[in-house]
């Protein structure tokens, strides 16, 4: 790790993580992440890990996903496969095809691109050619965004936020549970886990979202632990 002048530094030992960040600071002293060397005003180091990292790599790192820059275009360096699943601001799709071809859209390529066919969720399928598909997002394979460990991690969080709750029962389909959540001056929440579409892979552990009725909130997507607090301190 680097790091500038700086007024003051803050370390605490969490469990499973060592957290350091500077206190009154200023431009010329933030910490460098050591994984994608991003500048960060704070820094995480997992338990038997040695490196250092901000904040989005520790939470790719801890969810068993590989840590580093962030690009602009999510897709591998490499051909997508058939089956493999996309996220655009237009909904979750499949890729059901994938050729190469010389012509598209009626004119001579210099070199083959590949061109994919993807499905979305209500069946309607489109083509695209590979390199104009900066809106599309890969979501990763290997990572369940919801999965009876993190609905017990959100009870867990819930309960000891001192906030009082009950699911709806479906622990076989972690992906329909719905928690009814009780917080301050007895005004009633409801949790959800949140869509495919809204997931972002890149922050893998922002997986709820909460909405009061009455007065009318929404919360942000937030991870099991900020949920609670949020839901506990909101007096408005």
């Amino acid at each position: 790790m680097s790091v500038g002048r700086h007024f003051g530094m803050v370390i605490s030992r969490m469990p499973g993580m060592t957290y350091a960040a500077t206190v009154r600071t200023s431009e010329d002293c933030r910490f460098m992440c050591s994984i994608c060397y991003e500048n960060c005003w704070g820094i995480y180091r997992l338990h038997g890990e040695t490196v250092w990292m901000c904040w989005r790599c520790t939470d790719l790192k801890d969810n068993g996903l590989v840590p580093g820059p962030r690009l602009l275009n999510t897709q591998p360096p490499r051909k997508l496969r058939v089956g493999e699943q996309l996220r655009s601001p237009s909904g979750v799709w499949d890729v059901t095809s994938s050729e190469h071809v010389w012509e598209w859209e009626g004119r001579r390529l210099r070199q083959p691109a590949c061109v994919y066919a993807v499905t979305r969720e209500d069946g309607h399928t489109e083509e695209w050619r590979g390199q104009d598909m900066a809106d599309f997002h890969l979501i990763p394979a290997e990572f369940e965004h919801i999965t009876r460990a993190r609905c017990n991690e959100l009870g867990s969080m819930l309960t000891a936020a001192g906030l009082s709750w009950e699911d709806n029962g479906r622990q076989e389909t972690p992906r329909r549970l719905k928690y009814a959540v009780t917080g301050p001056r007895g005004r009633q929440w409801s949790i959800r886990p949140v869509a495919p579409i809204d997931f972002d892979p890149w922050q893998p552990s922002n997986l709820w979202h909460a909405v009061r009725t009455a007065p009318p909130h929404q919360s942000p997507v937030l991870s099991a632990r900020p949920l609670a607090d949020h839901i506990r301190e909101l007096q408005l």
